[in-house]
């Protein structure tokens, strides 16, 4: 929602709040507005007033159909709007002034991203407007850093402060006002509530991301899992709308560590009808010379794409005309299992929000062992070729970046600790440093929480997610190359930030755990370019020196 302006339907309401339309159309004669000879480009003053109606200014923005003509158009709203701004201006008796900004405060985040809820006739969020959604006060979430710490910054990164007007939109009107008495709690006098659900149905401003898709509502996911597990025969039209009339070809995937009874699968519960896999068929544990390192010998390894393909994705019914959704209590995972699948091809989707959003949403989770599903395997993918080989960066991808030989970043997401090499952060490796050329860009803090998802495990705001991404020095134009351990945290910055457009943001498949394992060079915390020595088990310098201190590499009698 733009600078100190409402809209309503087809006969779109400019509303100045703090002026009377009269002021408006008089502030008009103090500068010239123009005419174009041949095309009608501009207004003269008489036509502009013509839209005043009482207190407001107003005109049809769009085509309704209707036999109305279009007159609140770009060249007339330009000049109303400089005159209103020079009006507050003399107003206030202020050079620089500060107008209102709306908050798009739906419970949906898909439907700020593009999807269609609500009985909305479109989806997205009104040009420029921010996001705080009412689910944010009362969700479950993990509590990696207090709600207070999340909403806070919600508030800061958005500008949203206690000098500001804010006008606070979603579609049902039943939203906005939990939204507006959050922000009038935290000292922001000046709020109030706009219903948006005839603008938005008009289609009149309204933004969206081209990968919007990327995750799929929770609603949508409900009406597949009814008709999958029997207890509707028909989907919802918005379902409709994403599989087509017949769910055979759908998978619904619950994703995470662990066979069925070691994950969460049947002790937190799961979306009915929906198959688990475990982490562990796609990313096989590798071990590197275990008399040696003992229990610090493990990663987690993504598997091959064609292995991939051909093993994983039929023994769990997958083809390449299947439709992928992918549940799970964390959205780790999901990005990651996203990705391979994404590279064969695959229609894949990952549920906003994970079960948080489901279960907000009064949704039941299944946990009896009764309703286990069984995969029936494919007989074959149905395609022998990588559709898609850019989806993930591997090693040798890495190396030319740092090498130069390709342009791009590559980011590292760890905390702190790991990344000055004082600790490994991972208690089956005892390897500690970081790469070399490496840019350090975290994830989260225990105080602050998770960086590029919200309370609820839904992706931030595009603008929200360039501002942390530039403020730390990256170069959003340029490939950045994200990773952590294993890269399961990468997996999901990367696939949030993509579902906003910001498409240059790429998961590394390996991480650091490979690249230390494999013997590549890195800076340990004495500042020291070194490797691991698989032969001799211990960290060499580029003279050959064994420089192993007990934090650079890990003593096994020092850690339990």
């Amino acid at each position: 929602m733009g600078p100190g302006r409402t809209f309503s339907s087809a006969a779109a309401i400019c509303r100045l709040p703090c002026a009377r339309a009269a002021d408006i159309m008089k502030a008009l004669t103090d500068f010239p507005v123009r005419r174009t000879r041949g095309k009608k480009k501009g207004w003269d003053i008489m036509e502009l007033s013509a839209l005043q109606n009482g207190s407001d200014i107003r005109g049809v923005a769009v085509d309704a159909k209707n036999g109305q003509p279009v007159n609140l158009t770009r060249e007339a709203v330009v000049p109303i709007a400089r005159a209103f701004a020079r009006w507050l201006k003399q107003r206030a008796g202020k050079e620089h002034v500060r107008v209102a900004v709306g908050r798009d405060s739906r419970i949906s985040g898909p439907a700020i991203s593009g999807w269609a809820l609500e009985g909305a006739a479109n989806g997205g969020h009104l040009k420029d407007a921010a996001l705080f959604s009412a689910r944010w006060l009362d969700c479950e979430y993990s509590e990696s850093a207090s709600r207070e710490a999340y909403l806070e910054r919600a508030l800061k990164d958005q500008d949203i402060t206690e000098d500001k007007e804010v006008i606070v939109y979603d579609y049902t009107g039943e939203q906005a006002p939990a939204v507006a008495g959050y922000l009038k709690e935290q000292g922001i006098e000046n709020v109030s509530v706009f219903k948006a659900n005839e603008l938005i149905d008009a289609g009149t401003d309204l933004e969206s991301y081209e990968n919007y898709d990327r995750f799929i509502p929770t609603e949508i996911v409900k009406s597949i899992s009814d008709v999958k597990t029997g207890k509707e025969e028909t989907l919802s039209d918005e379902a409709k709308a994403v599989v087509g009339d017949d769910v055979s070809n759908v998978v619904l995937v619950d994703v995470s560590w662990g066979n069925a009874k070691q994950s969460t699968y049947f002790s937190v519960g799961h979306v009915p009808g929906a198959v688990h896999i475990n982490t562990d068929s796609y990313e096989r544990p590798r071990v590197y010379v275990p008399e040696k390192r003992s229990e610090y010998a493990k990663e987690w390894r993504l598997i091959s794409l064609e292995e991939f393909r051909d093993e994983v994705c039929t023994q769990y019914g997958i083809t390449k005309d299947s439709t992928v959704i992918l549940t799970g209590t964390v959205t780790d995972p999901q990005g990651r299992l996203g990705f391979m699948l994404r590279s064969l091809g695959v229609k894949v989707y990952a549920m906003s929000g994970s079960l948080t959003v489901w279960s907000y949403n009064g949704y039941d989770l299944d946990t009896k062992e009764s309703t286990l599903v069984t995969p029936e395997p494919a007989d074959s993918f149905g395609a022998d070729t990588i559709q898609n080989p850019d989806e993930i960066l591997w090693m040798d991808d890495i190396k030319a970046i740092l090498n130069g030989e390709v342009e791009g970043q590559v980011v590292d997401n760890r905390g702190k600790a790991e990344w000055n090499g004082k600790e490994t952060g991972y208690s089956y490796h005892d390897l500690a440093g970081r790469i070399d050329g490496s840019i350090w860009c975290a994830q989260g803090s225990e105080k602050e929480g998770e960086f590029f998802e919200n309370v609820d495990h839904t992706p931030r705001t595009q603008s929200e997610l360039k501002s942390y991404l530039e403020s730390n020095g990256l170069d959003v134009s340029k490939t950045m190359a994200f990773f952590c351990g294993d890269s399961w945290g990468a997996a999901k910055i990367a696939y949030g930030c993509q579902s906003a457009d910001l498409n240059t943001v790429k998961e590394w498949g390996n991480g650091w755990i490979p690249w230390s394992n494999e013997g590549n060079e890195f800076i340990d915390h004495n500042g020291n370019k070194v490797h691991y020595d698989k032969y001799q088990d211990a960290l060499l310098d580029k003279d050959g020196k064994d420089v192993s201190d007990g934090t650079n590499i890990l003593d096994d009698a020092t850690e339990e």
